[in-house]
């Protein structure tokens, strides 16, 4: 089994584009549960979803949004920076030591996301 800290490793990697992301990985681990994640973004009321997979050194992930529309590893990325322009990199710093943690133990490390309404000044 990957370490933690090769998964977060591998995250990272990823999510800053140093990585390429994995189709067979995605094909193999993510794509059965396209139509429960769906689910679980409807009954949760997230306004999307976030779920990542790592293993051996390859990456894969999805973005879910709202109406079923899924977004499969790079086109992922590139909707989490659109959808989250100046926080991403900071939710990253939360999110991928307890994806790492459930990654280790042989889960998805899965994310709802919520929007927040805009702080006026």
């Amino acid at each position: 089994m990957t370490s933690k800290k090769q998964i977060d490793s591998d995250l990272q990697a990823a999510f800053l584009g140093v990585k390429a992301l994995s189709n067979d990985l995605y094909v193999e681990e993510l794509a059965g549960y396209e139509d429960e994640l769906k689910d679980s973004l409807n009954q949760d009321a997230d306004d999307a979803l976030l779920c990542v997979f790592a293993d051996r050194g390859e990456v894969a992930m999805m973005v879910v949004e709202p109406g079923g529309t899924i977004y499969r590893n790079e086109k992922a990325v590139a909707k989490l920076r659109g959808m989250l322009p100046n926080t991403l990199d900071v939710n990253l710093q939360v999110l991928l030591p307890m994806f790492s943690a459930d990654i280790s133990r042989g889960d998805f490390g899965v994310a709802g996301i919520k929007w927040l309404p805009a702080q006026s000044t």
